[in-house]
Protein backbone atom coordinates (compact mmCIF):
# COMPACT_ATOMS: atom_id res chain seq x y z
CA UNK A 1 0.00 0.00 0.00
CA UNK A 2 1.31 3.49 -0.85
CA UNK A 3 0.14 7.12 -0.65
CA UNK A 4 1.19 10.16 -2.62
CA UNK A 5 3.09 13.12 -1.22
CA UNK A 6 3.03 16.71 -2.30
CA UNK A 7 5.94 16.04 -4.60
CA UNK A 8 4.08 13.15 -6.16
CA UNK A 9 6.32 10.54 -4.58
CA UNK A 10 5.03 7.27 -3.28
CA UNK A 11 5.68 6.42 0.36
CA UNK A 12 5.14 2.84 1.56
CA UNK A 13 3.24 2.30 4.80
CA UNK A 14 4.74 -1.17 5.30
CA UNK A 15 7.32 -1.31 8.14
CA UNK A 16 10.87 -1.96 7.16
CA UNK A 17 11.87 -5.56 7.66
CA UNK A 18 14.70 -6.29 10.03
CA UNK A 19 17.56 -8.46 8.97
CA UNK A 20 16.67 -12.16 9.38
CA UNK A 21 19.78 -12.80 11.41
CA UNK A 22 18.90 -10.14 13.99
CA UNK A 23 15.34 -11.39 14.31
CA UNK A 24 16.48 -14.95 14.82
CA UNK A 25 19.12 -13.92 17.36
CA UNK A 26 16.66 -11.84 19.34
CA UNK A 27 14.09 -14.62 19.27
CA UNK A 28 16.70 -17.10 20.49
CA UNK A 29 18.35 -15.01 23.21
CA UNK A 30 15.51 -12.69 24.17
CA UNK A 31 14.84 -9.02 23.66
CA UNK A 32 17.25 -7.75 26.34
CA UNK A 33 19.89 -10.44 25.94
CA UNK A 34 22.79 -7.98 25.78
CA UNK A 35 21.85 -6.33 29.08
CA UNK A 36 21.16 -9.70 30.67
CA UNK A 37 24.57 -11.06 29.74
CA UNK A 38 26.19 -7.88 31.02
CA UNK A 39 24.73 -8.53 34.48
CA UNK A 40 25.43 -12.27 34.32
CA UNK A 41 29.06 -11.88 33.29
CA UNK A 42 30.50 -11.36 36.83
CA UNK A 43 28.60 -14.38 38.14
CA UNK A 44 29.76 -16.52 35.21
CA UNK A 45 33.36 -15.45 35.77
CA UNK A 46 33.14 -16.50 39.41
CA UNK A 47 31.51 -19.83 38.52
CA UNK A 48 34.06 -20.62 35.83
CA UNK A 49 37.09 -19.38 37.74
CA UNK A 50 36.29 -20.72 41.21
CA UNK A 51 34.15 -23.79 40.49
CA UNK A 52 34.26 -25.09 36.92
CA UNK A 53 38.00 -24.70 36.28
CA UNK A 54 39.14 -26.26 39.61
CA UNK A 55 36.60 -29.06 39.20
CA UNK A 56 37.78 -29.98 35.70
CA UNK A 57 41.41 -29.64 36.82
CA UNK A 58 40.76 -32.04 39.71
CA UNK A 59 39.24 -34.61 37.34
CA UNK A 60 42.26 -34.40 35.03
CA UNK A 61 44.61 -34.51 38.02
CA UNK A 62 43.04 -37.74 39.27
CA UNK A 63 44.29 -39.48 36.11
CA UNK A 64 47.89 -38.38 36.70
CA UNK A 65 50.75 -39.45 38.93
CA UNK A 66 51.79 -36.10 40.30
CA UNK A 67 53.75 -35.07 43.36
CA UNK A 68 53.91 -31.55 44.72
CA UNK A 69 56.43 -29.53 42.71
CA UNK A 70 56.84 -32.08 39.91
CA UNK A 71 55.15 -32.37 36.50
CA UNK A 72 52.31 -34.84 36.25
CA UNK A 73 52.45 -38.07 34.26
CA UNK A 74 49.25 -39.42 32.69
CA UNK A 75 48.48 -42.86 34.16
CA UNK A 76 44.80 -43.27 33.29
CA UNK A 77 42.79 -45.24 35.85
CA UNK A 78 45.86 -46.44 37.75
CA UNK A 79 45.14 -44.20 40.74
CA UNK A 80 41.61 -45.57 41.05
CA UNK A 81 42.81 -49.14 40.61
CA UNK A 82 45.41 -48.70 43.32
CA UNK A 83 42.81 -47.09 45.54
CA UNK A 84 40.34 -49.97 45.21
CA UNK A 85 42.61 -53.00 45.06
CA UNK A 86 46.17 -51.79 45.67
CA UNK A 87 48.36 -53.04 48.47
CA UNK A 88 49.30 -49.67 49.97
CA UNK A 89 46.14 -47.56 50.09
CA UNK A 90 43.16 -49.84 49.57
CA UNK A 91 42.99 -50.86 53.23
CA UNK A 92 43.05 -47.24 54.43
CA UNK A 93 40.55 -46.22 51.79
CA UNK A 94 37.93 -48.84 52.62
CA UNK A 95 38.43 -48.12 56.31
CA UNK A 96 37.77 -44.44 55.60
CA UNK A 97 34.61 -45.38 53.69
CA UNK A 98 33.29 -47.35 56.68
CA UNK A 99 34.16 -44.53 59.06
CA UNK A 100 32.51 -41.94 56.80
CA UNK A 101 29.29 -43.93 56.49
CA UNK A 102 29.07 -44.55 60.25
CA UNK A 103 30.03 -40.96 61.06
CA UNK A 104 27.49 -39.46 58.66
CA UNK A 105 24.65 -41.83 59.56
CA UNK A 106 25.09 -41.41 63.32
CA UNK A 107 25.35 -37.63 63.05
CA UNK A 108 22.28 -37.31 60.82
CA UNK A 109 20.12 -39.53 63.01
CA UNK A 110 21.03 -37.59 66.15
CA UNK A 111 20.55 -34.25 64.39
CA UNK A 112 17.13 -35.35 63.16
CA UNK A 113 15.93 -36.45 66.61
CA UNK A 114 17.31 -33.42 68.47
CA UNK A 115 16.35 -30.97 65.73
CA UNK A 116 12.77 -32.24 65.70
CA UNK A 117 12.55 -32.04 69.49
CA UNK A 118 13.89 -28.49 69.48
CA UNK A 119 11.51 -27.42 66.71
CA UNK A 120 8.47 -28.91 68.48
CA UNK A 121 9.44 -27.15 71.69
CA UNK A 122 10.10 -23.77 70.05
CA UNK A 123 6.83 -23.99 68.12
CA UNK A 124 4.83 -23.88 71.36
CA UNK A 125 3.67 -20.66 72.99
CA UNK A 126 5.42 -19.94 76.31
CA UNK A 127 7.18 -17.08 78.05
CA UNK A 128 10.82 -16.65 77.10
CA UNK A 129 10.47 -18.48 73.80
CA UNK A 130 12.41 -15.78 71.89
CA UNK A 131 15.38 -15.99 74.26
CA UNK A 132 15.35 -19.78 74.10
CA UNK A 133 15.31 -19.67 70.31
CA UNK A 134 18.37 -17.43 70.32
CA UNK A 135 20.21 -19.80 72.67
CA UNK A 136 19.29 -22.87 70.63
CA UNK A 137 20.36 -21.27 67.35
CA UNK A 138 23.60 -19.82 68.74
CA UNK A 139 25.84 -22.82 67.87
CA UNK A 140 24.94 -22.43 64.19
CA UNK A 141 26.31 -18.86 64.22
CA UNK A 142 29.69 -19.71 65.79
CA UNK A 143 32.53 -20.43 63.30
CA UNK A 144 33.31 -24.14 63.06
CA UNK A 145 36.99 -23.56 63.89
CA UNK A 146 36.07 -21.93 67.21
CA UNK A 147 33.61 -24.73 67.96
CA UNK A 148 36.23 -27.36 67.17
CA UNK A 149 38.88 -25.75 69.38
CA UNK A 150 36.36 -25.42 72.22
CA UNK A 151 35.42 -29.07 72.03
CA UNK A 152 39.09 -30.02 71.84
CA UNK A 153 39.64 -28.27 75.16
CA UNK A 154 36.60 -30.00 76.62
CA UNK A 155 37.88 -33.39 75.42
CA UNK A 156 41.45 -32.78 76.59
CA UNK A 157 42.83 -35.95 78.14
CA UNK A 158 44.55 -34.13 81.02
CA UNK A 159 43.04 -32.86 84.25
CA UNK A 160 42.44 -29.42 82.71
CA UNK A 161 39.99 -30.80 80.16
CA UNK A 162 36.44 -29.81 81.10
CA UNK A 163 34.93 -33.30 80.91
CA UNK A 164 37.76 -34.91 82.87
CA UNK A 165 37.66 -32.09 85.41
CA UNK A 166 33.94 -32.61 85.99
CA UNK A 167 34.27 -36.40 86.11
CA UNK A 168 37.03 -36.20 88.72
CA UNK A 169 35.28 -33.65 90.92
CA UNK A 170 31.98 -35.51 90.80
CA UNK A 171 33.73 -38.77 91.63
CA UNK A 172 32.53 -40.50 88.47
CA UNK A 173 36.03 -41.81 87.78
CA UNK A 174 39.50 -41.72 89.24
CA UNK A 175 41.28 -42.12 85.90
CA UNK A 176 41.75 -39.60 83.15
CA UNK A 177 39.67 -40.48 80.10
CA UNK A 178 41.32 -40.02 76.72
CA UNK A 179 38.25 -38.95 74.80
CA UNK A 180 40.13 -38.26 71.56
CA UNK A 181 42.92 -40.80 72.09
CA UNK A 182 40.76 -43.86 72.70
CA UNK A 183 39.98 -45.84 69.55
CA UNK A 184 36.46 -46.69 70.72
CA UNK A 185 35.56 -43.17 71.90
CA UNK A 186 37.20 -40.83 69.38
CA UNK A 187 34.66 -41.12 66.58
CA UNK A 188 31.70 -40.65 68.91
CA UNK A 189 33.39 -37.63 70.47
CA UNK A 190 33.65 -36.04 67.03
CA UNK A 191 30.03 -36.97 66.26
CA UNK A 192 28.83 -35.19 69.41
CA UNK A 193 30.72 -32.03 68.47
CA UNK A 194 29.28 -32.09 64.95
CA UNK A 195 25.76 -32.69 66.26
CA UNK A 196 26.05 -29.80 68.72
CA UNK A 197 27.14 -27.41 65.99
CA UNK A 198 24.75 -28.57 63.23
CA UNK A 199 21.50 -29.43 65.01
CA UNK A 200 20.25 -25.79 65.02
CA UNK A 201 20.10 -25.91 61.22
CA UNK A 202 17.73 -28.89 61.39
CA UNK A 203 15.70 -27.15 64.09
CA UNK A 204 15.35 -23.98 61.99
CA UNK A 205 14.22 -25.95 58.95
CA UNK A 206 11.71 -28.00 60.94
CA UNK A 207 10.42 -24.93 62.80
CA UNK A 208 9.77 -23.13 59.52
CA UNK A 209 7.86 -26.17 58.28
CA UNK A 210 5.82 -26.47 61.48
CA UNK A 211 4.72 -22.85 61.26
CA UNK A 212 3.45 -23.50 57.74
CA UNK A 213 1.13 -26.30 58.90
CA UNK A 214 -2.38 -25.05 59.59
CA UNK A 215 -3.45 -25.22 63.22
CA UNK A 216 -6.93 -26.23 62.10
CA UNK A 217 -5.61 -29.64 61.16
CA UNK A 218 -4.44 -30.27 64.72
CA UNK A 219 -7.75 -29.00 66.12
CA UNK A 220 -9.72 -31.30 63.84
CA UNK A 221 -7.52 -34.27 64.73
CA UNK A 222 -7.91 -33.53 68.44
CA UNK A 223 -11.69 -33.39 68.08
CA UNK A 224 -11.56 -36.76 66.31
CA UNK A 225 -9.77 -38.19 69.35
CA UNK A 226 -6.17 -38.30 68.07
CA UNK A 227 -3.58 -38.16 70.84
CA UNK A 228 -0.23 -36.34 70.70
CA UNK A 229 1.58 -39.17 68.97
CA UNK A 230 -1.27 -39.64 66.52
CA UNK A 231 -1.21 -35.96 65.55
CA UNK A 232 2.56 -36.11 65.19
CA UNK A 233 2.38 -39.21 63.02
CA UNK A 234 -0.51 -38.23 60.76
CA UNK A 235 -0.11 -34.45 60.53
CA UNK A 236 3.37 -33.29 61.54
CA UNK A 237 5.47 -35.89 59.76
CA UNK A 238 3.50 -35.78 56.47
CA UNK A 239 3.54 -31.98 56.59
CA UNK A 240 7.33 -31.96 57.08
CA UNK A 241 8.12 -34.77 54.64
CA UNK A 242 9.55 -32.54 51.94
CA UNK A 243 11.57 -30.47 54.42
CA UNK A 244 12.90 -33.61 56.11
CA UNK A 245 14.15 -35.00 52.81
CA UNK A 246 15.77 -31.71 51.75
CA UNK A 247 17.42 -31.18 55.13
CA UNK A 248 18.65 -34.77 55.31
CA UNK A 249 20.18 -34.58 51.84
CA UNK A 250 21.90 -31.27 52.55
CA UNK A 251 23.19 -32.49 55.90
CA UNK A 252 24.43 -35.76 54.41
CA UNK A 253 26.45 -33.93 51.76
CA UNK A 254 27.86 -31.41 54.22
CA UNK A 255 28.69 -33.95 56.93
CA UNK A 256 30.28 -36.54 54.64
CA UNK A 257 32.46 -34.01 52.82
CA UNK A 258 33.42 -31.83 55.80
CA UNK A 259 36.91 -31.95 57.22
CA UNK A 260 36.79 -29.20 59.85
CA UNK A 261 35.95 -31.07 63.04
CA UNK A 262 37.94 -34.20 62.22
CA UNK A 263 40.98 -32.11 61.35
CA UNK A 264 40.81 -29.94 64.48
CA UNK A 265 39.90 -32.67 66.98
CA UNK A 266 41.73 -35.84 65.91
CA UNK A 267 43.44 -35.30 62.55
CA UNK A 268 42.07 -38.70 61.56
CA UNK A 269 43.45 -40.62 64.54
CA UNK A 270 43.84 -42.60 66.63
CA UNK A 271 44.88 -45.40 64.26
CA UNK A 272 42.42 -44.24 61.61
CA UNK A 273 39.40 -44.38 63.92
CA UNK A 274 38.16 -40.99 62.63
CA UNK A 275 39.78 -41.04 59.19
CA UNK A 276 36.95 -40.02 56.88
CA UNK A 277 37.57 -40.00 53.14
CA UNK A 278 37.99 -36.18 52.90
CA UNK A 279 40.58 -36.40 55.68
CA UNK A 280 42.33 -39.26 53.87
CA UNK A 281 42.40 -37.21 50.67
CA UNK A 282 44.01 -34.35 52.57
CA UNK A 283 46.55 -36.62 54.22
CA UNK A 284 47.55 -38.34 50.98
CA UNK A 285 47.39 -35.33 48.70
CA UNK A 286 48.70 -32.51 50.86
CA UNK A 287 49.89 -33.25 54.38
CA UNK A 288 51.56 -36.61 54.02
CA UNK A 289 52.82 -38.19 50.80
CA UNK A 290 51.79 -35.11 48.80
CA UNK A 291 50.46 -37.28 45.98
CA UNK A 292 48.15 -34.77 44.41
CA UNK A 293 46.82 -37.16 41.78
CA UNK A 294 45.87 -39.80 44.34
CA UNK A 295 44.37 -37.19 46.63
CA UNK A 296 42.19 -35.94 43.78
CA UNK A 297 41.12 -39.51 42.99
CA UNK A 298 40.06 -40.10 46.60
CA UNK A 299 38.02 -36.91 46.57
CA UNK A 300 36.24 -37.80 43.31
CA UNK A 301 35.40 -41.42 44.07
CA UNK A 302 32.06 -40.48 45.62
CA UNK A 303 31.23 -37.87 42.99
CA UNK A 304 28.53 -40.04 41.29
CA UNK A 305 26.85 -40.66 44.66
CA UNK A 306 26.79 -36.97 45.53
CA UNK A 307 25.56 -36.08 42.05
CA UNK A 308 22.58 -38.37 42.61
CA UNK A 309 21.90 -36.68 45.95
CA UNK A 310 22.17 -33.24 44.36
CA UNK A 311 19.81 -34.30 41.57
CA UNK A 312 17.22 -35.57 44.06
CA UNK A 313 17.65 -32.45 46.17
CA UNK A 314 17.19 -30.17 43.17
CA UNK A 315 14.08 -32.04 42.04
CA UNK A 316 12.59 -31.75 45.52
CA UNK A 317 13.31 -28.04 45.80
CA UNK A 318 11.97 -27.29 42.33
CA UNK A 319 8.88 -29.38 43.04
CA UNK A 320 8.25 -27.24 46.10
CA UNK A 321 8.52 -24.09 44.02
CA UNK A 322 6.10 -25.43 41.42
CA UNK A 323 3.55 -26.26 44.13
CA UNK A 324 3.68 -22.71 45.45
Amino acid sequence: MAIGTREGELVSLKPARQAPSRVGLRRLLGRDWATAWLFLAPCLLVLVGLIAYPFVSAILLSFQAKLVGTPGVWVGFQNYQELFTGRDLSGQFWQSVRVTVLFTLAADVLKFVLGMAMALLLNEQFRGRTILRALFFLPWAIPSLIVGLTWKWMYDGSAVGLLNMLALRLGLTHDLIQWLGNYDLALWAVVIAVVWASTPFWAMMFLAGLQAISGELYEAAQIDGADVFGRFRHITLPGLANIIIITALLSTIWTATSINFVYVLTNGGPAGATMTFPMLAYQVGVAGAQRLGMGAAISLVFLPFFLVLIYILTRRMLAGERET
